[in-house]
Formats: structure tokens, C-alpha cells, sequence
């Protein structure tokens, strides 16, 4: 379907500017009527050489396709293409003066006109670069659309898939204990642990989600990890911003699990995360009891400052002897 509109734009186009021409010709000529028999005859050869038209500038295309390249290849492409046009007007013209050799002088000049036959097979020339030039760019602008949609979708499976292992394989132990001591708090456990991964599955396709979104995931994440660390962990969030905000998924839960995964969480030594939101962001801090031995290779802030990039904002990490800070902006 595609195809057949373009066939007819092509076509129209081609017929347009051949009546315009046309109906210059006659009024130079002094003849304000042009005549519809020369319209009929020239329109099929018309329409043959700008289809030799698209095919010369689609060939030139291929064998100089750099941007550099533009204004050679628009020069070969007038050139051969005004080659074309002139050996089809002498055929042309040849075959009209065998089939009526009393009217070839006088009928048929706009084919045997050379200089508007050049004229207009340059407009169409140029017509058809625009097209090619509107289509590269339309496919250029899918590919780029594509490729940012698939690399945030990469990034962002990166992202969640830290939290799956020592989280699951934690969060399990935890509540194989809790069966045997505490059923009912097993049982909500188990709900919340559930409605965690519901959320993981619910936002795999999406980029950003709500800040009420994130606040209620992170706030079932708390609920887990506190029956596993019990008073060796407090999250203080206060917010003061608007709950429709867009972050990205997972980001806040990712802040909290680092300061646990990075720090001493013990009833001796109790962990802090202070999580404040106001209108121009989100800051989440920690006092540092660092462990000795972790992972420092910070992979999982490195993919949420590529996720940040890819809307062209930042997060902006400080570090002090006593506090670690990351602050991060909104996305929409």
C-alpha cells in the first residue's frame, strides 16, 4: 500500500510539473491554451525518464552515500540524469517525425525542445533527492529510536537483574525461618516479597514509572529486608514532592540495597539511609561503617548513571569521611 502511494505521488508529481511547464511553453509562445494531445504524448515519456531518474540517483546513492559527498553526487546525478533526458527527447523526437514528418516541427516542440526538457527533468531530479533525503532521514530517526529503546531496555534488565540473586537467595532464608516461628508474619512476608517481584514484572517494558509507584516497591523492599536486619536497619523517607513525578524503576530501591550491601548492618552498628524528596529531586545518604571486604566495583550506580544519561540528565554522588550521598534528579 505503501508503495502504490508513492507510485501515485510519483506519477502526480511528474504530471504537475509537466502541465505547468507545459502551460509556460505556451504562453511563450503566444498559445495560452496547451493543447491536452501534447500533455498525453509527452506524460508517458515523461513519467519513463523520471523513473530512469530514480534509478540513476538511487545507483549514484550507492557508490557515494557519505554526507561529504552530497554536492558530487548531486552534479553526477544531473549530469547522467540531463544525458538521459536528451537521448530520450532525440529518440523521441525521431520517432514523431517518422509517424507525422509534417507536424514534428510545429506539434510536438516541447519535445524537441531541449533547454525546457533540461530545466524540468533538473527540478525532478532535485524532487526526487529531497525524497530519498526525507526517507533516509525517516528511516535513520527508526533505527536511532530502536537502538535507545534497546539500549535502555538492556540497561535497565542489567539493573534489575542485581537484585535478584543475593536478594532472592536472602529474602528465602528469611522466610523459612519465619514459618516456624511467626506464621502470621511469614504469611506477609511472603505477600510482600511477592508484590516486589510483581512490580519487577509489571515495569519490565517501561522506562520510568511514578514516584508513588517506586515509593510503594521500595516500601515493600524495606519491609523485607527489616525482618532480616530487624533494628540494625532504619529507612527515614520524607517527601515533600509530587507523587505523579517520573524516576526510574528500581532506582531507589538500588540506593538502598548498596548502602546495606556496602555497610555494617548490625544491632551493635545500625545502618541509617536518609531518603528525602523535594520537587527538584531525590537525595539518598547513609553514614559510612563500610564493610572490609565487598564488591567495589560500583556496577550497579555506574548502569543508573548510564540509565540517567539516556535522558540526558545526571546523578551526582559525593562522598565524605563520615556520609555517602547520591542525589538524583527526576526524569519527567
Amino acid at each position: 500500500m505503501k508503495n502504490k502511494k508513492n507510485i501515485f505521488f510519483f506519477i502526480s508529481i511528474i504530471a504537475v510539473f509537466l502541465f505547468a511547464f507545459q502551460y509556460m511553453n505556451s504562453s511563450l509562445s503566444g498559445n495560452h491554451s496547451p493543447k491536452v494531445i501534447h500533455f498525453l504524448v509527452n506524460l508517458p515519456v515523461c513519467i519513463l525518464i523520471g523513473i530512469f531518474d530514480f534509478l540513476i540517483i538511487n545507483m549514484v546513492y550507492k557508490k557515494l552515500r557519505n554526507k561529504d559527498q552530497i554536492y558530487i553526487r548531486v552534479s553526477v546525478d544531473l549530469l547522467l540524469t540531463a544525458l538521459f533526458a536528451v537521448l530520450v527527447g532525440i529518440i523521441a523526437n525521431f520517432m514523431l517525425s517518422v509517424i507525422s514528418p509534417d507536424k514534428i516541427s510545429s506539434e510536438y516542440s516541447v519535445i524537441k525542445q531541449s533547454l525546457p526538457l533540461l530545466l524540468w527533468n533538473s527540478i525532478i531530479v532535485l524532487l526526487i533527492e529531497v525524497f530519498f533525503y526525507s526517507q533516509r532521514q525517516i528511516e535513520a530517526e527508526k533505527k536511532i529510536a530502536v537502538f535507545e529503546k534497546e539500549k535502555i531496555q538492556y540497561q535497565y534488565e542489567v539493573l534489575k537483574a542485581q537484585i535478584n540473586p543475593h536478594f532472592l537467595f536472602n529474602s528465602l532464608n528469611v522466610l523459612s525461618s519465619l514459618v516456624y516461628e511467626d506464621a502470621e508474619k511469614a504469611n506477609l512476608f511472603a505477600k510482600k516479597m511477592s508484590g516486589v517481584y510483581r512490580y519487577l514484572l509489571l515495569t519490565n517494558a517501561r522506562t520510568t514509572v511514578t514516584l508513588k509507584e517506586e515509593l510503594a516497591f521500595l516500601e515493600s523492599y524495606i519491609f523485607l529486608e527489616s525482618i532480616r536486619f530487624e533494628n540494625a536497619l532504619l529507612v527515614d523517607i520524607n517527601n515533600k514532592a509530587d507523587l505523579n513525578k517520573q524516576v526510574i524503576p528500581v532506582s531507589l530501591q538500588l540506593l538502598v540495597e548498596n548502602a546495606i550491601k556496602h555497610n555494617i548492618t548490625t544491632s551493635a552498628q545500625p545502618l541509617t539511609v536518609r531518603i528525602n524528596i523535594a520537587n527538584d529531586g531525590i537525595t539518598v545518604s547513609n553514614h559510612l561503617q563500610l564493610r572490609s571486604s565487598v564488591d567495589k566495583g560500583g556496577v550497579g550506580l555506574a548502569n543508573l548513571q548510564k540509565q540517567y544519561a539516556l535522558f540526558q540528565k545526571t546523578i551526582r554522588i559525593s562522598k565524605t569521611k563520615t556520609e555517602f550521598t547520591v542525589q538524583m534528579p527526576f526524569v519527567g
